[in-house]
């Protein structure tokens, strides 16, 4: 018997084709074209890695470089964050709505690198304040 999808290749779908800019009517045709069914939530495992697999080559033309994912690094650990990752994890979130930082697109790796460097600024202000 064919595994049912799991829960994280059920979000990767969902956030590819968010960073693809498609809206759920044309993600749902997509899927439909590719697998015969008309619900994503009840794909095989194997039919969900299809869909990716599809969706993914697409997606990965606008990923943040691994320049832009470096410098993103380097402010996190400027801030004091090298030894809590789940806190540059949660920024990132909160600013890029991704749940990791290889999902970034350009535009959006490219925000939360001036988010970072805006916090680096306010913590210099906050010293030489002190």
């Amino acid at each position: 018997m064919a595994t049912r999808i799991t829960a994280p290749q059920l979000k990767k779908i969902w956030a590819t084709a968010r960073e693809l800019g498609m809206d759920e009517d044309v993600l749902r045709a997509r899927v439909a074209a590719l697998t015969g069914s008309e619900s994503i939530s009840k794909l095989t495992s194997q039919q969900a890695r299809n869909v990716i697999d599809n969706l993914a080559p697409k997606a990965q033309i606008n990923r943040a470089s691994r320049e832009q994912l470096w410098k993103i690094n380097q402010l996190a650990e400027q801030l004091g964050w090298k030894d809590n990752p789940k806190r540059l994890l949660g920024f990132v979130k909160k600013y890029a709505r991704v749940d990791a930082l290889g999902w970034l697109t350009r535009d959006q790796a490219w925000r939360v690198t001036e988010g970072l460097k805006k916090l680096i600024s306010k913590q210099k202000v906050h010293k030489v304040v002190k």
